[in-house]
């Protein structure tokens, strides 16, 4: 269940083999990435020679970004840094630029108490991070400093976490967080829209944090060593990502992935990297029977709703997978004839957090 779109957009950043019309679609792709990339580094070095200015908020700022498009991990890594300098004592607020959300403007998601906005008026992942976090205040808005103001007279926070805030060069950060996927951590190497890179890979040769995610040692020891050498003004660590205990509707019950083993399951999701959820729940030995797939923040329909449950039934599948994410768009409500499973992605750092790099008075309270 796939728009055009994406599989155009899949094909032409494919290998160079294939027939004379993929050719000519990538070598179309190729010239159109080479003035992208001539733009965003011109645009990036007028912030970096000062000749834009960057805004400042009266708090220091944490940003979390990526280089690649889509399916770093960019939402729960923010909310386990939310979390983590919380537990330090932190008054945080986590800005976001409100992806997907219907409501124009600055817009506070969630105070910390309650979620005063929900999609399709809010973005799902702002959203999420707001139903995630309890007393951490969300605020969406594309001018991010105003929202930062905004927030700042309301909540009068220790931290802001920019979520998707590598790119957002108007707004000073203290600290960049660039999450790199262990798997491969550049697509192919090329530049939006033959490549999955937003930047040149060249950007990162500065001081900055760089979070190989979804990393296993068995498989990704040596990226891991590689890009410590390629990038030595960085600290690079590294973060593996679990699936936690499934929350199972309607009942809101918590149970363990143990207990799913048996059932014969199915999959509903709309993410920028299915396959990941898809093995996923491979690795922790779960019986999927069919996988239903829908793009990137999709908004399900009852009718799609009704269509997947019937879908299912079919195959004798017992009940349905999701994640939190989709959870979010389903509008936190189930009344089909199977049980939906939300799955949470839980995130482990595998190294210690380097508390220097972003020193706060708050912190050790």
């Amino acid at each position: 269940m796939m728009n055009w779109w994406q599989s155009a957009f899949q094909a032409l950043q494919g290998e160079a083999e294939g027939p004379p019309s993929a050719l000519a679609w990538r070598g179309a792709a190729t010239l159109l990435s080479c003035l992208y990339g001539a733009g965003s580094r011109s645009r990036r070095r007028l912030y970096d020679k000062g000749w834009l200015s960057r805004q400042r908020l009266p708090a220091p700022v944490l940003s979390v970004g990526n280089l690649v498009a889509g399916g770093t991990g960019k939402t729960p890594f923010t909310a386990f840094l939310a979390r983590r300098y919380q537990a330090a004592g932190c008054r945080v607020v986590i800005l976001s630029r409100g992806y997907g959300g219907r409501a124009t403007g600055i817009q506070i998601i969630g105070d910390g108490r309650r979620l005063r906005l929900r999609p399709p008026q809010a973005g799902d992942e702002a959203c999420l991070l707001a139903q995630k976090l309890p007393g951490v205040p969300v605020v969406t808005g594309a001018d991010r400093y105003q929202a930062g103001l905004l927030a700042w007279e309301a909540f009068q926070p220790d931290l802001f976490v920019l979520d998707d805030g590598f790119q957002h060069f108007q707004l000073h950060r203290d600290l960049d967080v660039v999450l790199l996927d262990a798997g491969r951590p550049f697509g192919n190497g090329c530049l939006l829209p033959r490549g999955p890179l937003r930047e040149p890979v060249s950007t990162l040769q500065r001081p900055l944090l760089l979070v190989l995610s979804r990393y296993d040692d068995a498989r990704h020891r040596q990226t891991w060593v590689e890009l410590q050498r390629a990038f030595p003004a960085a600290v690079v660590l590294r973060a593996a990502f679990r699936l936690g205990q499934p929350v199972v509707y309607p009942g809101g019950r918590r149970q363990s992935l143990a207990s799913l083993a048996r059932k014969k399951l199915a999959a509903l999701a709309g993410l920028a990297r299915p396959e990941r959820f898809a093995a996923d729940l491979h690795q922790v030995g779960l019986h999927i029977e069919q996988f239903f797939f829908f793009p990137d923040h999709h908004a399900f329909t009852a009718q799609e709703v009704a269509a997947v449950t019937a879908a299912a039934v079919r195959q004798g599948v017992e009940g349905l997978l999701t994640t939190e994410k989709d959870w979010v768009r389903l509008a936190g409500q189930w009344h089909a004839a199977l049980p939906l499973y939300v799955v949470p992605l839980e995130v482990d750092l595998l190294d210690d957090w380097p508390d220097q790099l972003l020193p706060l008075p708050c912190q050790g309270k």
